[in-house]
């Protein structure tokens, strides 16, 4: 017998815990060693870094929680989840059954699927089929369970498909080891590679009984005939957002090895994981309507009008600077520009009025305007992040950075006509 060769980048397998991913690890040692250090020096940081290291153990709960009450039914924790609302269902559910309702709530929120899917226009494979994804959203919010699956299942196996050219095998094809992830929340044991299992499970006699699982060889082949409910379609854009992951996950594992960081950018990254925390505990909901004084100077009233006018103008350079940093990515200013043109154009602006301006959430703000677009008097609604220079999130008037539309679809930002 050949011996297996060791786990890593290129040999990846499942995970007992997110304690165990090499990221976690890694961190773990790099704390253990600065607190150490700051027993000598630098004491007062010292609090800093046991914030940090409380997060971290906090992440490896939460995962491991989630996987260990909806693992067995088949959820895989993604990226896009968030961990503290995650948290928060896990602790206001007694057993699997209320907390898996909990989830698809949550996937049912119309603002977070839009959010969720424009992120998932930074991957080849899946931008090309990006027509399929606002498809299968589209049946999903109009309740057709079925045909939202089959977009779905489609969109999957062609991803993997072009992902990887040598390979040239769809997700049906693959066995659920060949779906690990290196140093990623889905190689979870109980992750992907375990919802795999019944994904690709070959199911030949017909089940006349509704499933509540994605049997993608059952269904494709006609012998699971009953899946058209909202847990299955649900189970879909789960088992997307986490093959998208692994397709992350696998190309970092193969980018050359990176130089160990200084001491120095280890202590910068922890300082600003602890302050962003801080940042989030600290904030507070806050609304300005058009009525008060200070309104028309206010600093997001005047970005969102800098926004507003180009958009009503055609001056799609300067639209092109709200592009989120995910979509932007390495797009020269005319490429920008002329992206934005597309995006934008077939939506006529005019005779618009800021309404109010609402701080809802750390880093986010929501518009609020009155307009007409195309001739229609209509209300729109639109979000703006705050995203500091490195490409994460950041704090407002504390960090370098800049403000971009959460989703870049302006058909989304329609809430009512008049």
């Amino acid at each position: 017998m050949v011996a297996k060769p060791p786990k890593g980048p290129n040999n990846p397998s499942a995970y007992g815990s997110a304690a165990d991913l090499p990221s976690y690890r890694e961190l773990a040692q790099q704390i253990q060693g600065l607190k150490l250090l700051t027993r000598l020096f630098a004491r007062r940081q010292r609090r800093e870094i046991l914030e940090v290291e409380r997060q971290m153990k906090r992440l490896t709960r939460v995962v491991d929680d989630f996987y260990e009450r909806l693992g067995p039914r088949n959820w895989i924790f993604h990226d896009m989840l968030s961990v503290d609302r995650v948290e928060q269902l896990l602790a206001e559910t007694p057993d699997a059954e209320t907390a898996e309702g909990r989830l698809i709530e949550m996937y049912r929120d119309p603002e977070t699927m839009r959010w969720w899917t424009m992120r998932l226009r930074s991957y080849q494979g899946l931008r090309e089929r990006l027509h399929q994804i606002e498809r299968a959203h589209e049946h999903y919010d109009a309740e057709q369970y079925d045909s939202c699956v089959l977009h779905l299942v489609a969109v999957m196996d062609g991803f993997v498909n072009d992902f990887e050219p040598g390979e040239r095998k769809g997700l049906h094809s693959r066995e659920p080891d060949e779906m690990a992830a290196w140093d990623s929340v889905v190689g979870h044991h109980m992750g992907l590679t375990h919802a795999m299992a019944t994904f690709t499970k070959t199911i030949k006699k017909r089940i006349d009984d509704e499933v509540f699982d994605l049997y993608r060889h059952g269904i494709m082949h006609g012998s699971v005939v009953r899946f058209d409910n909202v847990i299955v379609a649900t189970k879909a854009w789960n088992m997307l957002f986490a093959v998208a992951d692994w397709a992350t996950a696998t190309t970092r594992a193969a980018e050359p090895t990176k130089p160990e960081p200084a001491r120095g950018e280890i202590w910068a990254t922890l300082k600003r994981h602890a302050a962003y925390k801080q940042y989030q505990r600290d904030f507070a909901a806050t609304t300005l309507e058009a009525s008060e004084p200070g309104f028309a100077t206010d600093e997001m009233v005047v970005l969102a009008s800098e926004f507003l006018r180009a958009w009503e103008h055609g001056r799609w350079g300067i639209v092109a600077r709200f592009t989120p940093p995910i979509l932007r990515g390495a797009k020269s200013d005319g490429e920008a520009a002329r992206s934005a043109k597309e995006t934008f154009e077939g939506h006529r602006l005019t005779d618009w009025a800021i309404i109010s301006v609402t701080c809802d959430q750390a880093s986010t703000v929501e518009i609020k305007i009155q307009a007409r677009l195309n001739s229609r008097l209509t209300d729109l609604r639109f979000r703006m992040v705050f995203w500091a220079h490195d490409g994460t999130v950041g704090i407002p008037r504390q960090e370098e950075g800049n403000w971009s539309l959460a989703v870049w679809a302006p058909r989304t930002f329609v809430q009512s006509s008049t």
